[in-house]
């Protein structure tokens, strides 16, 4: 019996066979050709072929996983026609004259790199997704087609998933998925937790593998090879059991989340676009704790305009009803670089110009982001929130600003309502102040994953330092505790909307300290909802 230990992408079980899928990808060189303008009109059938595809594959998503599910692959299909993706392919096929291939595969690089390198894991996981449509054109000039999987049931073993990949299977042949790379936000990772499928990432596959009994236990992040009898029972118990209580979590899934000593806690969605809302909505959230802003910034080829903005923000708060939404501003900056808005490179991103130190530079970006929002307040209950605050003199000159944009919407003739204000406690200097930070809020958000970056002096994307980066360090916890003393003092609500939220194993630790309201990606909420009806608190 081998054990592998991967990372939890679906918290779920499969035992089964593997088939491992090989993944023979044809080098791409870069060869030159004779007639560009030829060459870019091939590119151009191709976009159209891809993105026809991929919106059939939308429909017949739909029929699996509904309609807000299957947008992953409209979203791919609009990625696939993106102006700037294409002008920048267009452009190395006729400067250099490379063929279609090269010219994908080099912008695709470029774009890719670009979400990699940022901060927040939600945009890095977008990454993933240039990735696919980059693989998906290649594959389209070339005339290539996937392999088909096996009929029989099997835990599928590959390097990569990609969502198209999942739609292809037929649900009850594939029991598991087990990758080599991918990460927790990936499309393909939130369609296969949307799909009830047992999946890992971060295990490199063993060709010896191939047809072996494994077991994939996506709850403790493990992949068993050839188990041992009496490992197979204890887990076929293991499934019994959990096919029990999640029968009674579905059908309690709108109900509220109550310690069992009677603290309710309310449970909201962080989402990046609106695509997530229905989902956030099925899985029983109360509310948007975190609506990213950037989302409408990063792939921008020119500043959102006020009525564009405007446009998306009534859109959720819409959809929403009568649920709180918290509209986080743009959090953008050297590490998240949009091209829409030119900044220098800088040799520490993570503590340079960022989130709302720009904001605060570029007046004109702040104050239509601000009128799009309190707009939007007109359509429900809506709440601003602001990243990356430090000083009191911040909130100050936000105030100020705050004032001005009302007394401009008065004068435009809207008739406001009241948008809560909210500060992000994610430097170690807000948390320090936040006695005092809290005169300024209605309520504060704790985002846990910078917190815990910045007060542990570790860069969380360098795996080098994995063993440093703690988000349950006492240091941490410390802080949260007497930031939620002091906004209790004040008698104003906390949030946690970091990685912390959503980590069931301190859960109880969290409601303890007196957080308010928990903030989680969607696929999380039922899982997080059990933890804290499992609590004693």
């Amino acid at each position: 019996m081998e054990v592998y230990q991967g990372h939890k992408i679906s918290g779920q079980i499969a035992i089964g066979t593997i088939y491992l899928r090989r993944e023979e990808q044809e080098r791409i060189v870069p060869e030159t050709v004779s007639d560009a303008e030829a060459e870019v009109t091939r590119y151009e059938e191709a976009v159209k072929k891809a993105a026809s595809d991929l919106r059939a594959l939308s429909s017949k998503a739909e029929q699996n996983v509904g309609a807000w599910n299957a947008r992953i692959f409209e979203v791919h299909a609009m990625m696939t026609e993106d102006v700037d993706y294409r002008e920048e392919v267009t452009r190395t096929i006729k400067s250099k004259n490379l063929c279609a291939e090269y010219a994908v595969f080099l912008t695709g690089e470029h774009f890719s790199k670009m979400f990699s390198d940022m901060e927040d894991d939600y945009f890095r996981a977008r990454a993933q997704d240039v990735k696919d449509i980059t693989d998906r054109l290649i594959r389209t000039l070339r005339g290539q087609t996937r392999a088909e999987d096996p009929d029989e049931p099997h835990i599928l073993v590959v390097g990569e998933l990609t969502p198209d990949d999942l739609i292809r299977q037929v649900r009850s042949r594939i029991l598991g998925i087990v990758t080599e790379r991918g990460t927790a936000y990936s499309h393909a990772s939130i369609l296969a937790r949307s799909m009830g499928i047992p999946t890992l990432s971060g295990i490199s596959p063993d060709p010896s593998w191939n047809g072996r009994k494994a077991i994939l236990d996506g709850i403790r992040g493990t992949l068993i090879i050839n188990p041992d009898p009496s490992t197979v029972k204890e887990y076929l118990g293991i499934l019994s059991e959990r096919a029990e209580r999640e029968a009674k979590q579905k059908s309690s899934r709108t109900e509220p989340a109550v310690t069992k000593n009677g603290k309710r806690i309310p449970l909201l969605a962080n989402i990046g676009d609106l695509s997530e809302l229905e989902t956030a909505k099925q899985y029983g959230a109360e509310g948007i704790g975190l609506l990213r802003t950037e989302f409408l910034f990063l792939n921008a080829a020119q500043v959102p305009s006020e009525e564009e903005q405007y446009a998306f923000y009534r859109k959720a708060v819409e959809t929403m009803g009568d649920r709180p939404v918290v509209i986080r501003t743009i959090d953008i900056g050297a590490d998240k670089p949009a091209r829409c808005i030119p900044m220098p490179e800088e040799d520490n991103p993570a503590l340079g110009n960022r989130a709302i130190r720009i904001s605060l530079s570029n007046r004109e970006l702040f104050t239509a982001q601000l009128r799009a929002i309190f707009r939007a307040g007109m359509h429900g209950n809506v709440s601003v929130l602001y990243p990356m605050i430090t000083s009191e003199w911040e909130m100050k000159e936000i105030a100020e600003i705050e004032a001005d944009v009302k007394d401009s919407l008065k004068n435009d003739g809207y008739t406001l309502a009241p948008v809560r204000r909210g500060i992000m406690i994610e430097t170690p200097a807000a948390a320090v102040l936040s006695d005092r930070l809290s005169e300024y809020a209605d309520f504060f958000s704790i985002g846990t994953n910078d917190l815990a970056q910045y007060v542990l002096a570790v860069d969380r994307k360098n795996y080098a330092l994995e063993r440093y980066y703690n988000p349950r360090h006492e240091a941490i916890m410390r802080l949260i505790a007497a930031t939620i003393g002091n906004a209790h003092k004040k008698g104003i609500p906390v949030s946690v909307c970091g990685e912390l939220a959503a980590d069931t194993d301190v859960t109880e630790q969290l409601i303890a300290l007196g957080v308010d309201e928990l903030s989680v990606s969607p696929s999380l909420l039922t899982e997080v909802r059990q933890a804290i009806r499992e609590s004693n608190v």
